[in-house]
């Protein structure tokens, strides 16, 4: 499968519920477990909690592959893009931690983040 779903969306926080249910539909399409599509929703929402409103629009682009799916999200702020870059040495739950926690892999290409995370079916 190869389909891909882009969301250009406000950064306000009512607008972040848009992207949970696209979200949520694509796993009821690609039949995901709960504990990854919570995992998706987390990592998310620790991303766009720290985006700044009045930065315009960020775009959220999901694209299911074989076996994973992959999410990339911009422009990032340098703050936001900082947090993830950084390892937390002091053992606060930032960003960075949240998202190696959620996700399978974290790639940082200029503005935006790739996560990409293994999805699995349900049996």
């Amino acid at each position: 499968m190869t389909d891909e779903i882009t969301l250009e969306l406000p950064r306000e926080p009512e607008f972040h519920r848009v992207a949970h249910l696209v979200l949520g539909g694509l796993a009821v399409r690609l039949n995901l477990t709960i504990e990854n599509l919570e995992d998706l929703e987390l990592a998310l929402d620790a991303i766009l909690a720290r985006t700044d409103p009045s930065a315009g629009d960020i775009t959220v682009r999901m694209t299911p592959r074989d076996g994973e799916l992959e999410t990339v999200v911009g422009p990032l702020t340098e703050k936001v893009l900082d947090e993830i870059e950084r390892e937390g040495d002091d053992g606060a739950l930032g960003l960075r931690r949240v998202l190696e926690s959620t996700v399978d892999d974290i790639h940082v290409d200029g503005a935006w983040v790739r996560l990409t995370k293994q999805v699995k079916s349900r049996g």
